[in-house]
């Protein structure tokens, strides 16, 4: 009787994704709150973009607009369906910054957590960061 591959092929993968990240936790203290509420529906077909010329130039942010999480909006998107940011689903996002070491950390957090926080509040997180980037990949807050 043959074995099945996929048991080993789904061990060796997750001790590829869970051997490159390390574990840590800490204290850390809430510095933001954010809701973002989720994406509309896309109607239709998406529309595809372009790759940018090489002689294309990035545009100055005007005054009316803001930068957030590398995303520039207009300040009365920030947080609605609208968002660049906003995903399927709703988002509840915790800002912390972490005691030990004042890494900021961006955590998602469920509906019923985040109400419960405010700010400057000690929080436990756990999180997990990529050894050779130093990328945090995953957090979560006791």
């Amino acid at each position: 009787m043959k074995k099945p591959i996929v048991p080993s092929y789904v061990a060796l993968s997750l001790l590829l994704l869970l051997g490159g990240c390390e574990k840590k936790s800490g204290e850390g203290i809430v510095l933001a709150k954010e809701h973002i509420a989720a994406a509309l529906p896309i109607a239709g077909t998406p529309n595809t973009q372009s790759a940018p010329s090489p002689d294309e130039q990035a545009r100055p942010i005007a005054d009316d607009e803001i930068t957030v999480d590398g995303y520039v909006m207009k300040p009365e998107v920030r947080g609605t369906s609208r968002d660049p940011r906003a995903l399927k689903a709703e988002q509840w996002l915790v800002k912390v910054r972490m005691i030990d070491n004042g890494r900021t950390i961006q955590v998602h957090a469920d509906q019923a957590q985040w109400q419960k926080l405010r700010e400057n509040d000690r929080v436990k997180v756990r999180y997990r960061v990529g050894k050779y980037t130093g990328t945090v990949w995953y957090a979560e807050i006791e």
